[in-house]
Parts: C-alpha cells; sequence; structure tokens
C-alpha cells in the first residue's frame, strides 16, 4: 500500500470509528466509480479544492476502486467551476466525453456512477433575472445526464443533493438577503431533485442512491462537537498550513469543504451503500 493510500485508509478508519460505518470493504457491492461533478468532487482536472482528499478519494479508497482524474486516464471527469450546461466542461460536456471514451463500454452492476453538480448553477444565480428558472435549467440538464448514462448501460447511481448554499462564507459576505434567498433556492433544487431521481427510476429501470448533504451540514451547524468541529461558519485561516491545522473547520474557504468535511461526506455515503447492500443481502 503506498503512502497516501496508508494515510486515506487510516483517516478513513478513524472517522468510521467515530460515527459507526462497517469497516470491511465487502459491504460494498462496487468496485469502480466514475464521477461527474464540480470542484467538490474534482482531483485534478482543473485543481484540487481543499486541503487534502476530497470525498470521491475517502470513498473510492474505502471500497478499493482506483479513482484518477480523467486528463490522467482516469473515470473522474468532474472539473472544478462546472456547472450543468453550457460550456466545454459542464456536467452535460462530461458525460458526451464520456461516453465517447472506452471506458463506457464497460458499464456494469459494479460500476457505482457519482453525478453531483448544481451548485455553481445555483451559485451564479445570484446574478440571474429568473432565479427560479436557474434552478429548472440546471435539473433539466441533470435528468438529461442520467438518461444518458442510463441509456449507455449504467445501473446504479449515487446522486448527492445541494446542502444550503446560504451556509456558505461565500454566501454571507453578500448579505442576508442572498443568504436567504440561497437556501430557499436550495430547498426547491432538492425537492424537484427528488422528483428528477424517481422519474429516472421509474423509466430507466436504474437504482440511485440518495446522499443527504443538505441533512448533513444542517446537522453539522446545530452541533459541530458531534463530527468533531469547532467552526462551521468561517473559513479556515491556516489553508497553507499542515492539513490538521484545519481538521475542525467546516470550510477551507469561502466554498469549499477541508478534507475533513469531505471525510465526513464520504462516511455518510459509505453508510447510504453499506445499508443498500445489507438490504441485498438479506
Amino acid at each position: 500500500m503506498s503512502y497516501r493510500r496508508a494515510i486515506l485508509a487510516a483517516i478513513a478508519t478513524l472517522w468510521a470509528s467515530i460515527v459507526g460505518v462497517p469497516t470491511a470493504v465487502a459491504m460494498s457491492p462496487y468496485d469502480r466509480l466514475v464521477v461527474f461533478g464540480d470542484s467538490l468532487s474534482d482531483t485534478g482536472n482543473a485543481g484540487r479544492f481543499s486541503n487534502g482528499p476530497v470525498w470521491v478519494e475517502y470513498l473510492a479508497d474505502r471500497i478499493g476502486a482506483a479513482l484518477r482524474p480523467a486528463r490522467d486516464g482516469g473515470t473522474n471527469f468532474a472539473v472544478g467551476g462546472a456547472k450543468t450546461y453550457g460550456h466545454e466542461f459542464s456536467l452535460r460536456a462530461q458525460v458526451e466525453h464520456f461516453l465517447a471514451s472506452p471506458a463506457a463500454g464497460r458499464l456494469d452492476d459494479r460500476t457505482l456512477v457519482i453525478v453531483y453538480a448544481g451548485a455553481n448553477d445555483l451559485r451564479a444565480a445570484v446574478h440571474a433575472a429568473d432565479r427560479s428558472a436557474v434552478v429548472d435549467h440546471a435539473l433539466h440538464h441533470i435528468r438529461a445526464a442520467l438518461e444518458d448514462l442510463a441509456a449507455a448501460g449504467a445501473r446504479r447511481f449515487l446522486v448527492p443533493n445541494l446542502p444550503d448554499i446560504g451556509r456558505t462564507p461565500e454566501a454571507h459576505a453578500l448579505g442576508p438577503d442572498w443568504v436567504r434567498e440561497a437556501r430557499s433556492l436550495t430547498l426547491k433544487f432538492n425537492a424537484q431533485l427528488e422528483q428528477v431521481l424517481r422519474h429516472v427510476e421509474e423509466t430507466r429501470s436504474v437504482h440511485i442512491h440518495r446522499l443527504d448533504v443538505f441533512k448533513l451540514l444542517e446537522q453539522a451547524v446545530e452541533d459541530p462537537g458531534r463530527f468533531g468541529f469547532r467552526n462551521v461558519t468561517v473559513p479556515c485561516p491556516h489553508r497553507d498550513g499542515a492539513t490538521d491545522s484545519c481538521s475542525e473547520y467546516v470550510f477551507w474557504d469561502d466554498m469549499h469543504p477541508t478534507t475533513s468535511g469531505h471525510a465526513r461526506l464520504a462516511e455518510a455515503a459509505l453508510r447510504v451503500l453499506s445499508e443498500k447492500s445489507i438490504q441485498e443481502i438479506r
């Protein structure tokens, strides 16, 4: 095992011991990840937007799956700054790039496809004349991406919802009116996302794991100590220091989680996947 993988495994096991997630890799029915999204999941296509591993890296390590950026020949197509549509690195463009690659021919029941997008669309809504339309357009393209992937053979998905965009330091810097509006847009997005996921499941014969990131952040804000955090409102002031110097902060910068926050997100994802695996065994 490489030094990096050893560190990932040690941190993941520590989180598992705290939150009670099964440590056995065998609990997961998946051995391959394909990832689409933005900076929350980017592992090197546009850069790295945290002070250490991000959640999909923790998740990949725990289930024993290799995960490299697509630019290096891997299956993580997430790109920092990506919206759901409208530019060459958007969610739709990522999916098109994947479907045109040889990797698309390897989709099977052991492949977990992660689609985590929409945050940048909502962030940009602050400048939109019709903010509700921004939500509608984002969800249209998420649905289209899921349907395209299902048509290509994808059968198992993990789709997180969005945390309250109004909780970010970036939103607070824009004032209380935007904080309230951002929360309202997030709630609208998440409610309609669930409708999209149900529709895709019913019409495409796929299973979609849901990851409730909104609830996870709300719980962390209400009881930071339960998750090992001390500060849930401002960015870590030691972003250029050692990784553990930000371990008690949720936010690494004005919108991205610290690697500690990512580890918590990965453990929540593992619980979701493990619960499904146990149900299948039964």
